[in-house]
């Protein structure tokens, strides 16, 4: 007797701007673009790979992006900032379509976030029972976000530590604002704690928890946490700086 069963999608998500770590049938790339707001590196182009042993369709989807202090993101839909082409397409098995994305909104000095979704329509998935008999029918999609900015080319960041504590359990907490007009991609960044004694202890950014979205944009503030096992080393009262690569 077959059963339907829906199951719930399956998100394929960067959550801190890092490479994914999870198999799945489709890749997308970049996962992060950095773009202007006019000129010849308003756009950029967007690899979306099906490598699965089936044809895939595949809806592009553009939010407005919005992060608070602690990292996380607000999404809204987006359709006159940014457009794409094409906005769906079937996909071949083991093939690949190029996304033409452009950006038109305001050229205006203030940096813009975006996410670009490449969103896998549900395939049926039916299972098959260890006597033959048909199974459940599993509805499955799979969701890739990708990261889009957008800042003048002459836009830079810079990050200024504004205060250091310690959590009750020895994490390091930093309070950080960029003073700068462009994006401050934290994971482009050297983390450093130094102790009383002028010891410069370097913290690797992989491993600092920035929150859901590892940018900042230029006026805005993060707070930052460094574990504790990261900062054993630095005892005691500590300054911290971050530098951008």
């Amino acid at each position: 007797m077959r059963m339907p069963i829906v199951a719930a999608a399956i998100a394929a998500m960067v959550m801190s701007l890092g490479t994914p770590g999870d198999s799945r049938a489709m890749d997308v790339s970049p996962m992060v673009a950095k773009i202007t707001p006019s000129g010849n590196g308003s756009s950029y182009r967007l690899t979306v790979r099906n490598d699965s042993a089936a044809a895939a369709t595949v809806e592009i989807e553009v939010y407005r992006m919005q992060v608070d202090e602690t990292g996380a993101r607000s999404l809204t839909p987006e359709d006159n900032d940014i457009v794409v082409f094409p906005v769906q397409s079937v996909i071949p098995p083991n093939r690949e379509q190029v996304v033409q994305v452009r950006y038109l909104g305001e050229a205006s000095s203030e940096g813009r976030m975006y996410l670009i979704r490449a969103a896998q329509l549900p395939i049926n998935m039916q299972t098959t029972s260890a006597d033959g008999e048909a199974g459940a029918d599993i509805k499955v999609a799979f969701n890739i976000n990708t990261y889009v900015f957008v800042a003048p080319a002459s836009a830079r960041g810079a990050v200024e530590v504004t205060s250091v504590s310690r959590a009750s359990n020895g994490d390091v907490l930093l309070s950080a604002r960029n003073t700068g007009s462009g994006f401050a991609h934290l994971r482009e960044a050297r983390f450093t704690l130094t102790t009383a004694d002028g010891k410069a202890h370097e913290i690797p950014a992989a491993d600092v928890d920035v929150g859901e979205v590892s940018v900042i944009a230029g006026g805005a503030t993060r707070q930052i946490r460094i574990p504790a096992a990261l900062a054993a080393a630095a005892t005691g009262d500590v300054t911290a700086s971050i530098a951008l690569l």
